[in-house]
């Protein structure tokens, strides 16, 4: 098992330093990324079409800023309610039982419950990005190893075919944690999302969304590195199967940016734990076959 481990440590490490030495695959993701949530900022635009919903992460944030606690709570009873235009919110506020927030405390309500188009759709636009980051670094892998003759003195190793594929689907996963690493900052900051207090649930989502991405992209990527238009053939063959896991990422990414508690969609998570095991398992029995057409 230890010989096993050391074989798919070494595969993961010979990939990221050849793609920290050649550096243009992190330099073009990066900055396809960062274009594509650029145009998606400019196209959305953050004034058109901005609701008003006080959410749990609003109450959080709010608390942040030093609003007593007493005001928070006389918010609950707006918890989900969107409203179109200020005026409404605020005759919601006014109409709340008791006195009601100040003056002062309304314009901070107000500008903490206001959501433009982009943050409402903001976890969509996330996974989205990654996905159309993801599929430029799937192939390189095994598309570098053919194009110089390495598969063959790879396949020729000791190492047996699972492990391999272990190892190239942990240098992808890697990789695209690098890319996360670089992206998710910049989104936070182009659709003005809040990451406090969320970052830990957040990186929890990431890591098993790239963990069941690397796993069956890679051995897609692997299928068809010998094909010809694998460029095209690639996403046509993963995006129907991660539609569903994609689902379940955008549905959790919004429950963690709107502050509610991982814990009441227990169901989605053990839906999103089982498309990672599954499409893991699957992948590492059905790879040794692969190799071999």
């Amino acid at each position: 098992m230890n010989s096993a481990l050391r074989q798919v440590w070494v595969i993961v490490w010979k990939d990221i330093v050849i793609d920290l030495r050649r550096k243009e695959n992190l330099l073009a993701l990066f900055f396809f990324s960062l274009l594509t949530l650029l145009i998606f900022n400019f196209a959305l635009g953050q004034g058109n079409g901005a609701t008003y919903r006080i959410s749990p992460r609003t109450l959080q944030l709010l608390s942040l800023q030093g609003l007593d606690a007493a005001t928070v709570r006389e918010l609950r009873p707006l918890l989900g309610r969107s409203h179109r235009t200020p005026q409404a919110f605020l005759e919601a506020l006014a109409a709340l039982p008791g006195a009601g927030p100040s003056t002062e405390a309304r314009a901070a309500i107000l500008a903490a419950a206001r959501r433009s188009v982009g943050q409402e759709i903001a976890a969509g636009l996330l996974w989205v990005t990654f996905l159309l980051a993801g599929m430029l670094s799937l192939g390189k892998s095994f598309t570098q190893e053919r194009e110089n003759g390495c598969m063959d003195g790879l396949l020729m190793t000791p190492a047996g075919r699972g492990w391999i594929y272990l190892g190239k689907m942990g240098s992808n996963a890697v990789f695209l944690v690098m890319v996360l690493v670089l992206l998710v900052p910049l989104y936070a900051l182009l659709f003005q999302v809040h990451l406090q207090g969320v970052m830990v649930a957040l990186a929890a989502l990431m890591l098993a969304g790239v963990v069941g991405f690397s796993a069956l992209g890679t051995l897609l990527g692997g299928i068809t590195s010998s094909l010809r238009g694998r460029d095209v053939l690639l996403p046509l063959l993963l995006f129907p199967l991660l539609v569903p896991m994609l689902i379940v990422l955008v549905h959790l990414s919004n429950v963690v940016l709107e502050g509610q508690p991982l814990g009441e969609n227990w169901r989605w998570i053990q839906l999103l734990s089982a498309f990672d095991v599954v499409f893991l398992i699957a992948s590492f029995l059905v790879f040794e076959y692969v190799m071999e057409s």
